[in-house]
């Protein structure tokens, strides 16, 4: 398996692990599950800056963090995924729709790099690190949701694949920001 598969196949499992726990103990569990992963990744965040060498978080970092990532943050997309279910938790009571905007985060974005890097021949006008491929991608995988919304997942997975797109800040950060955003305003 190569290591973008790897690492995207990583990320989709952390967010149908959070999924499980939200659905199996319900939105307080998560959010206390998801808070504590934030809290924690933080203070090994801030371990690494200091030089510390942690045997577990540096094959972690070995075996899933790109190398392209700058050194001076290590784990910040990790941070920031965690962040953003924290958001759809916090803000969305729902746990139908804390479960589908975490699924579009796992699978969406995952499924989205991974196609964007293979297929991806069309770049976006407005942002030529994705794809029109990619982003179709996200669209139909992110379809999934329905299983836990119904129709209404054919919007929200038009919005967060539009969303991962917008060149202003993290994917990890806009497509819960998105969802959440569409779920206030339209449910």
């Amino acid at each position: 398996m190569d290591f973008e598969l790897r690492r995207q196949a990583f990320h989709a499992m952390v967010g149908l692990v959070a999924i499980a726990i939200l659905l199996a103990f319900g939105r307080d569990a998560a959010m206390a599950a998801v808070f504590i992963v934030l809290v924690g990744g933080t203070l090994i965040m801030n371990l690494r800056l200091l030089g510390m060498e942690i045997p577990v978080v540096c094959w972690l970092e070995n075996n899933f963090e790109r190398r392209d990532v700058h050194r001076s943050m290590p784990g910040w997309g990790s941070a920031c995924y965690a962040a953003g279910a924290l958001l759809a938790i916090t803000f969305l009571t729902d746990a139908s729709q804390i479960a589908a905007t975490i699924l579009i985060l796992a699978l969406g974005d995952s499924v989205s790099t991974v196609a964007g890097a293979r297929f991806g021949k069309t770049k976006l006008p407005y942002n030529k690190k994705k794809s029109l491929e990619g982003t179709l991608a996200f669209f139909f995988i992110s379809l999934a949701s329905w299983y836990f919304v119904g129709p209404v997942a054919i919007p929200l997975a038009l919005v967060a694949a539009v969303a991962e797109t917008v060149p202003v800040m993290e994917d990890n950060l806009i497509i819960p920001i998105a969802c959440v955003a569409f779920f206030l305003v339209a449910i």
